[in-house]
């Protein structure tokens, strides 16, 4: 099978099937300090001459590249968060899949990386990843397996070049364990939540630019923001002070209305500035839903006259809900914390204590229900992993190709 190009070339397409699998030899011992990664990683190279090479599960190790490849000239990388959970029957789950294999392909476009193929494809090679890893998944709640699929350009991409686009490239996909879990608690109800700094010095992001993409470089230029003792930065923009999102995590305020409807604002899509979460989506959905009478909540204790408002919030307006009582709460959402409580926001050299609400519990629990298959929603969002037990190596002849 191929897949035609305007430019005229005929390149492959990603093929699960011709996946060339190499087991952990009988020696294999886990180097020091690398006990918590996935012991095996997915590679697919890329160039576009012919398009996608031979996909390969074998051994983590690392990886070598040019010294003037793009990735490490210009940080040409984007990335995705994804978790494999275990349910209490002992398969394996993934969340929602294709939204991140759609994010990334939307964040490869943004900077020049091949952007095209199956999602079906890509799934069916993640699924006999997650397979091989399953004795490491944990089974305890709030635990998980992390997936880092990471696009890259390999190819040289020093100085100036005829186009944007990347002429090699390269998709693999790592495991790590329990990224979020030490957040995990700080939506129960005797749990103060996480404390925030309201950021004014560094900017995350700013209309037209890539913050609503996962690039690498939106991270790990903003880490240094982060203040002792609080657990990320709430990133602000615009003269108002608009708040954007927390570290890494979308952002929603609870607040009752002035027409007694309590609202789950969160900021707009619109400006580019906010990345489009997959457990922010997910949460709309089912709110939605529950507001219009369309479908109850998964879980009782979510009052029927509600609303979701996605607009610019500003910290001045929060501070004022605060000081009229009709803020009722503040939570983050993302992958790597699912559901989190906001408890205490320093913004001007002051703090601002945000009250608990036990409705983001529910949240929490919910997302965390439907993800471990609890909880059956009627729409899919839980995949269930297929078993793969290779023996010695499968697929395909392994393939050699030097692009031209």
């Amino acid at each position: 099978m191929t897949t035609s190009k305007t430019n005229g070339h005929t390149l492959a397409p990603i093929k699960a099937s011709s996946l060339y699998f190499t087991p952990l030899p009988p020696t294999h011992v886990v180097p020091p300090g690398k006990e918590s990664h996935g012991r095996y990683m997915l590679t697919i190279p890329w160039n576009r001459v012919s398009g996608w090479g031979q996909p390969k599960i074998g051994p983590r190790q690392d990886l070598s590249f040019d010294p003037l490849a793009g990735v490490l000239q210009y940080a040409v990388t984007c990335f995705e968060g994804m978790k494999c959970y275990k349910t209490d029957q002992g398969d394996v789950r993934l969340f929602r899949p294709n939204k991140n294999f759609d994010r990334l392909k939307r964040s490869a476009a943004r900077l020049g990386l091949p952007c095209e193929w199956d999602n079906d494809e890509l799934l069916e090679l993640f699924a006999k990843l997650m397979a091989l890893e399953t004795p490491l998944v944990p089974d305890t709640d709030g635990s998980n397996l992390y997936i880092r699929p990471t696009l890259l350009e390999t190819s040289e991409g020093f100085g100036i070049k005829e186009d944007a686009f990347a002429g090699e490239a390269l998709l693999y996909v790592v495991t790590t364990l329990n990224l979020g879990k030490g957040l995990y608690p700080s939506s129960e109800p005797e749990n103060k939540g996480i404390k925030l700094d309201a950021c004014k010095e560094f900017i995350r992001a700013w209309p037209g630019g890539t913050g609503s993409y996962k690039l690498g470089a939106n991270y790990g230029t903003v880490n240094i923001s982060k203040k002792p003792g609080y657990a990320m930065s709430l990133w602000l923009h615009g003269r108002e002070d608009f708040i954007s999102e927390a570290g890494a995590m979308n952002v929603f305020i609870v607040k009752e209305a002035a027409d007694g409807y309590l609202e789950f604002t969160t900021m707009s899509l619109n400006n580019g500035i906010v990345l489009p979460g997959v457990t922010r989506e997910s949460i709309i959905e089912l709110l939605e839903e529950h507001a219009s009478g369309k479908k109850d909540f998964p879980i009782d204790g979510i009052p029927r006259k509600i609303r979701v408002v996605e607009r610019d919030i500003s910290m001045p307006e929060i501070i004022a809900g605060l000081e009229d009582g009709s803020l009722k709460g503040m939570f983050g959402c993302g992958t790597g914390v699912v559901v989190v409580q906001i408890g205490e926001i320093q913004y001007q050299s002051k703090t601002y204590h945000i009250p608990s609400n036990p409705i983001i519990k529910i949240l929490r629990d919910t997302i965390t229900g439907i993800q471990r298959g609890k909880i059956d929603e009627g729409k899919s969002w839980s995949y269930k992993v297929p078993e793969w037990n290779p023996e010695g190596k499968e697929g395909d002849e392994e393939e050699h190709v030097t692009a031209a």
